[in-house]
């Protein structure tokens, strides 16, 4: 008796110290859901994190979402039951809210059970019942809260364009200077920056060589983190340059950084300049527009309007041309016979001395 009394606090104990350890070595990360400017028909999305100090072993996420007044507005992206992977210490996964449009102003609360085992225990073993809790507080309100964080900055090198793409009808379009900008919308309304302006120096700093503005921004959704681009034309050549940028919220600078960026000869970036197929559909275009003006040009036999046009417009210059010639065959004419009469007078002159 004693034995077996002993054999069972023996299990026990070390029933409860692994029950402990696992304990400890599962946890998430941030532990709740919460946003105070949820908009009605709005979409809201959180990355929870769940960690474990040691990945030897496949294990088997279960979900379940305790909120009555709202758990058909929450969804998880991997679905309520999936797998944390042996060697992964850190699965995301995201908590997804959906607010209907009808949806009454108030604050909501509840929250998600996070619950683990082994992938292969079955439903009812002492390990599925390892988890966390991740505490729902959203609050739906009719204000709006327009704002945003820039995450950070780039400029990609860029490569001179060859013929024809240099020329200007396409050089305006796709030889552009583009900064990349990570942006969160920590607002609850679609945002993006009022203003991005450029301005690129060169390596010495000593000389502006451009300043362009793009107002023309990409929104980015609520809650949403998005790499929006800013683009401006440019003619310069290849070549080391600074560039000064501002990033504006209606009249505040709300980033001011320098980044430098290369611009290489044409074939000299990996990879070359992807423009994709719309300069090939553009160069088309327009040879089909040349061909097809020129074939209504003949076929509606425009070219004798348009000599008739180009006879009357220079009908006065032949009226002056005429003219003109006229007075030079005049001033012609008078001046051979002052010729004639100066030699007249001259053989005159020549025989009264002849005879003296």
């Amino acid at each position: 008796m004693n034995r077996k009394l002993l054999l069972i606090l023996t299990f026990a104990i070390i029933f409860s110290l692994w029950t402990n350890q696992a304990q400890a070595g599962f946890g998430i990360s941030p532990p709740y859901v919460k946003s105070d400017k949820i908009l009605p028909g709005s979409h809201y999305e959180q990355k929870i994190n769940l960690l474990r100090s040691s990945a030897e072993e496949d294990l088997k996420a279960e979900i379940s979402i305790n909120a009555p007044e709202i758990s058909s507005w929450i969804s998880i992206d991997k679905g309520e039951t999936f797998n944390l992977p042996k060697g992964e210490l850190r699965v995301p996964m995201i908590v997804r809210v959906d607010v209907p449009s009808d949806a009454a102003i108030g604050r909501y609360t509840g929250y998600i059970n996070a619950r683990i085992a082994p992938a292969s225990d079955t439903k009812g073993g002492v390990a599925i019942a390892l988890g966390a809790r991740i505490d729902i507080d959203l609050n739906v309100t009719k204000d709006t809260f327009p704002d945003f964080l820039i995450r950070s900055i780039s400029i990609p090198d860029l490569e001179e364009l060859k013929a024809p793409w240099n020329w200007p009808v396409f050089s305006w379009l796709f030889y552009r200077i583009k900064i990349g900008m990570n942006i969160e919308n920590t607002g609850n309304v679609k945002i993006a920056p009022s203003k991005v302006h450029l301005d690129v120096w060169d390596l010495n700093e000593k000389v502006l060589l451009q300043a362009n503005d793009d107002k023309s921004i990409e929104k980015i959704d609520p809650f949403e983190v998005k790499t929006v681009v800013a683009t401006f034309p440019t003619k310069l050549k290849a070549g080391q340059y600074w560039g000064k940028i501002k990033i504006y919220k209606n009249e505040e600078i709300v980033r001011d950084d320098k980044v430098a960026f290369t611009i290489v000869p044409p074939g000299s970036l990996p990879g070359g300049t992807k423009l994709g197929p719309w300069p090939w559909l553009m160069l088309f275009g327009l040879i089909i527009l040349a061909l097809f003006i020129i074939w209504v040009l003949i076929k509606v036999k425009i070219w004798k309007y348009i000599f008739k046009m180009i006879y009357f417009i220079c009908r006065p210059l032949i009226f002056i041309g005429k003219k003109i010639g006229a007075l030079f065959k005049g001033l012609k004419y008078k001046f051979w016979r002052w010729m004639h009469k100066k030699a007249s007078n001259y053989s005159d002159e020549i025989e009264f001395n002849k005879k003296k």
